[in-house]
């Protein structure tokens, strides 16, 4: 095809740019899901400790499959805390939990896939957080087990050392007489930013919006509508094509996985993931692809 004038001239257009992602994300008992399709792609993930407690939230809850549906674990709060900033809140040493916690568990996975791969380390790790003072220091530690049994990347930073960053920067620039951070706390910080936000899914009742926040979409919600369809993602390995290549989603776009029990529940921590797949969870959390960030 013969070119038209000056097109062989034309300057290139510039690409456009692709706005940075960042992950505002409560920290969680077990995160579901979608919490980790968030923290997965985001570009920078932030625990905000600092945020208001709610005991709407899933910071010290988690939901688990039982053979007629679904059953919540809750750690147990000092009830004067639940207006602090969860970092400040306390566990109600009067409520032993952790013992209830694990009878649970053992009593509705222990005939799942992976229950006893993983059972004396979750016992230790509950151990452990038996004796935390603070919720945010026992959700940490849980937090961190699971996402090393995941085999998930670096681990997020949290919002109260960020904030700490913040403070010793400016206090540094004051003392070299240059120009005060802009930032007044973390929301500022971010609005601040060229960033979007990713918050906590389904938490309007519970989580300060931010004014940059924006929903994700999921690869699978391209789909007209919601079922067994090619996940656009190729085989691991010619034993995956199968559990791979062709995967069911839900309406929301999240992947549809085994459970032990008859039927599928939504909205379950990644201990169900953990007990249902191990180390072999990666096969679902591969599924959890975002069409865009933006």
């Amino acid at each position: 095809m013969a070119s038209t004038p000056d097109s062989d001239h034309r300057p290139a257009q510039p690409e456009r740019p692709v706005t940075p992602v960042t992950a505002l994300l409560l920290p969680g008992y077990s995160p579901d899901l979608s919490w980790l399709a968030r923290a997965l792609h985001a570009d920078r993930v932030i625990l905000d400790d600092l945020h208001p407690f709610s005991r709407k939230s899933k910071v010290h809850r988690t939901k688990i499959r039982t053979p007629d549906g679904h059953q919540w674990l809750t750690i147990p709060f000092v009830r004067e805390d639940r207006r602090k900033p969860i970092r400040q809140v306390r566990i109600d040493s009067r409520r032993p939990w952790t013992g209830h916690h694990l009878q649970a568990l053992e009593y509705n996975y222990r005939n799942s896939p992976c229950f006893d791969f993983y059972e004396p380390e979750i016992r230790a790790d509950f151990d452990t957080a038996s004796r935390c003072e603070f919720l945010v220091d026992a959700v940490r530690h849980l937090m961190q087990r699971q996402w090393l049994y995941l085999e998930l990347p670096e681990f997020p930073q949290w919002a109260s050392g960020l904030v700490a960053g913040m403070a010793a920067g400016m206090d540094n620039r004051a003392a070299t007489g240059a120009e005060p951070s802009p930032f007044q706390n973390l929301y500022d910080a971010l609005a601040s930013d060229r960033t979007v936000v990713w918050q906590e899914p389904d938490s309007r009742n519970y989580q300060k919006p931010h004014p940059r926040a924006t929903e994700p979409r999921f690869a699978s919600q391209s789909s007209p509508k919601p079922g067994r369809h090619d996940s656009g993602l190729p085989p691991r390995s010619g034993h995956d094509s199968a559990s791979v290549s062709k995967a069911e989603f839900d309406q929301t776009g999240l992947p549809v996985y085994r459970q032990h029990f008859p039927g599928f529940v939504p909205g379950c921590g990644a201990l169900d993931l953990l007990f249902e797949y191990g180390p072999d969870a990666w096969q679902v959390l591969d599924l959890l692809a975002i069409n865009s960030k933006t």
